[in-house]
């Protein structure tokens, strides 16, 4: 169990999945590098040093969470080779339940090794990359964590949103509307104040992986994140908000969001992780900065979306896990589950199923398409046979080349739940605040009614494909 993103570095290092980079540029190398580098075959983990203007120790790593082993380290789990194997495991442990463990405060931490206040504070003394050609500006806020408290209720939000730097002790936070901080920060407003948060740019992966689940409202992802753990998260409150954040952080930035009508900074644009700059200049709402704490060396994790690097893998691994267990409980036949990285995750769901009756593809397609996991923001849902192996996007194109009638296997279902973020919402439907899209179902199965009479394929199953990998195992290192 690796305790803080140092302990998670040196074991990475430790599987030789490390790569160590100097001298690169914060401006656009970085980003580059990172997505050249992380569409790869199980891309390495970048760890950035002696970036250009900047002293040696003041660190950039990228590409984290690309490949299982890293995802087994960084969650604490066994080490695994597959998505399949691991995608069974989180499986069990939805199943199995997990209890959660609340955080403990203690009065200090390696975080505390440096602090900040009033005119020392300088933001831009970390090397934030500009990751993108067309963004408005340098993120310091990508891999990372915000954390603010309900003002009514009193429990504490831990949420992912991307951070923009404007000046020494000014930034921007953007948050998707409706999310749990966004709420948040509104009631704060609407009372005339500003809100406190805390933004750590430099954080353990799992707890960064933590923060951008979906956890429901007044459910804090510390706690969930000590579940995960087997023990409590160990924070410090802030001198400034007295909001508890990690004593093992690598940077945190306190202070508050003001309300819009005190002060807004122009944000974005911003390239999202579904492959397009999906948000335009907007003014938001400024985020003052009244401490800044870090420690010796600092660390910033970057999770900037990249074209071709699997940024979304983690989260897909989970979200597979949570369908297949969705999938399982209502309709039968479900043998396996998996989101296309290659499509960004969310937009192509896959579940092969072994066919039991008339309409089953179709009953499991809508089934998803409706269902917690598989409503939000998806684009086409793909059934497939289950001598398809849902994992390998070969045999999942094969399956629609070849079993899908598009006259008679693919519907459309309108008025689907969808994001601001997702670009095919016309300009019109924007303006209007509408932001739903349709979603494919593709049957990419045999017909059951002739399915006996269907040409048989000479493509070894998934068990003797086992065998062979197993008695020959040398041969695939």
């Amino acid at each position: 169990m690796v305790h803080d993103l140092r302990e998670f570095i040196r074991g990475v290092e430790e599987l030789g999945e490390l790569k160590r980079v100097e001298d690169a540029d914060w401006n656009l190398e970085i980003g580059s590098l990172s997505e050249v580098v992380g569409a790869t075959p199980n891309p390495p983990m970048l760890l950035f040093d002696s970036v250009k203007d900047y002293p040696k120790g003041y660190r950039i790593v990228t590409t984290v969470l690309g490949t299982v082993r890293r995802f087994a380290l960084a969650m604490g789990f066994p080490e695994m080779g597959d998505e399949r194997a691991m995608v069974e495991y989180w499986r069990r442990r939805l199943k199995e339940g997990l209890k959660p463990i609340p955080p403990v405060e203690v009065d200090s931490g390696p975080i505390t090794e440096n602090v900040q206040r009033g005119n020392e504070i300088d933001i831009l003394k970390f090397p934030s990359p500009k990751w993108h050609v067309l963004d408005g500006g340098r993120y310091i806020g990508t891999g990372d964590a915000v954390i603010t408290r309900d003002p009514d209720e009193g429990w504490i939000d831990v949420g992912t949103f991307r951070v923009q730097v404007h000046d020494k002790n000014t930034a921007t936070i953007w948050m998707s509307p409706g999310k749990d901080a966004d709420i948040i920060r509104r009631k704060y407003w609407a009372k005339g104040e500003a809100c406190p948060a805390v933004v750590v740019p430099g954080l353990h992966p799992l707890l960064f992986f933590v923060a951008g689940m979906r956890l429901g409202w007044g459910v804090s992802e510390y706690d969930y994140a000590g579940g995960m753990l087997g023990q409590p998260l160990e924070v410090i409150k802030g001198m400034a908000t007295g909001l508890p954040f990690p004593a093992r952080a690598e940077i945190a930035l306190e202070g508050e969001i003001v309300p819009p009508e005190v002060e807004t900074r122009e944000e974005g644009p911003f390239g999202e992780w579904t492959g397009y700059y999906a948000s335009s200049i907007k003014p938001v709402a400024a985020f003052k900065i009244k401490t800044v704490y870090h420690r010796n060396d600092p660390v910033l994790l970057g999770c900037t979306p990249l074209m071709n690097y699997r940024a979304s893998y983690g989260g897909s691994l989970r979200r597979a896990a949570l369908l297949w267990n969705e999938l399982e409980a209502i309709v039968p036949g479900v043998k396996g589950v998996w989101l296309l990285e290659e499509a960004k995750g969310t937009y192509m769901l896959v579940i092969s199923i072994k066919q039991m009756y008339p309409g089953h593809a179709k009953q499991v397609a809508m089934a998803a398409s409706s269902g917690l996991t598989g409503a939000y923001h998806g684009r086409y849902i793909i059934v497939v046979d289950d001598d398809i192996d849902p994992f390998n996007t070969a045999e999942v194109l094969w399956a629609m080349a070849t079993r899908c009638d598009p006259e008679t296997q693919i519907d459309i279902v309108r008025g689907c739940w969808s994001t601001p973020l997702d670009p095919i919402i016309p300009p019109e439907k924007r303006k209007q605040g509408d932001f739903s899209a349709s979603r494919g179902l593709i049957l990419a199965c045999k017909p059951y009614h002739w399915i006996k009479e269907f040409p048989p394929s000479f493509k070894l199953s998934l068990e003797e494909q086992k065998r062979v990998k197993e008695k020959w195992a040398w041969l695939f290192k």
